[in-house]
C-alpha cells in the first residue's frame, strides 16, 4: 500500500474526513490533508486523539454541513455554483459512512453514533486515545509486507 493509501487510513480513524471534504470553502479549495483533517482531530495539540477529541470534530463537521439547520445533512443543504459538484461528490461519502438507515440524509445522531472501526483497531489497550504509537502502528499496519 501507497503512502498516499496508508495516510488515507488514518484520516479515516477520525471519520471525518469525508464531512471535512464537502465543506463549504472558497473557490477551488482542496481537501485537507490527512496530516490536516488529524491536526483538526488533536485539539488540544498533545500528539494523541481521544474519543472526544473525534466527537468534536465530527460535531463541528455535522454544524458545517448542515447549512440549513434542520439536523439532517441531505441534498437540501447543496450550495449553488461550483461547489455544488464538490458537495454532491461528498455527500455520497457521508452517506456510505453515516447514513445508518439507507434514506439517504444523514442525521446529527447517525454522524456522532456511527462507529469508528478504525479507530477502535489503532485503540490497542482501549483506552480510548490514539497515542502517536499506536497511530504509528496503524500505519505501518497498512503497508505492505
Amino acid at each position: 500500500m501507497t503512502k498516499i493509501k496508508s495516510n488515507r487510513i488514518l484520516a479515516l480513524l477520525v471519520t471525518g474526513a469525508a464531512a471535512m471534504a464537502m465543506a463549504p470553502t472558497p473557490a477551488i479549495a482542496q481537501q485537507p490533508s490527512p496530516e490536516e483533517i488529524m491536526a483538526r482531530a488533536d485539539a488540544n495539540g498533545d500528539g494523541d486523539i481521544s474519543w472526544d477529541e473525534v466527537m468534536t470534530l465530527r460535531t463541528q463537521s455535522f454544524e458545517r454541513l448542515d447549512r440549513n439547520d434542520d439536523g439532517v445533512v441531505s441534498v437540501d443543504d447543496r450550495p449553488r455554483g461550483p461547489m455544488a459538484g464538490r458537495f454532491d461528490t461528498g455527500l455520497a461519502r457521508v452517506q456510505l459512512q453515516f447514513d445508518a438507515d439507507g434514506d439517504g440524509d444523514v442525521t446529527r445522531d447517525e454522524m456522532l453514533g456511527a462507529p469508528a472501526p478504525l479507530f477502535e483497531q489503532g485503540d490497542v489497550d482501549g483506552n480510548g486515545v490514539l497515542t502517536g504509537d499506536e497511530m504509528a502502528a496503524l500505519r505501518a499496519s497498512a503497508q505492505p509486507h
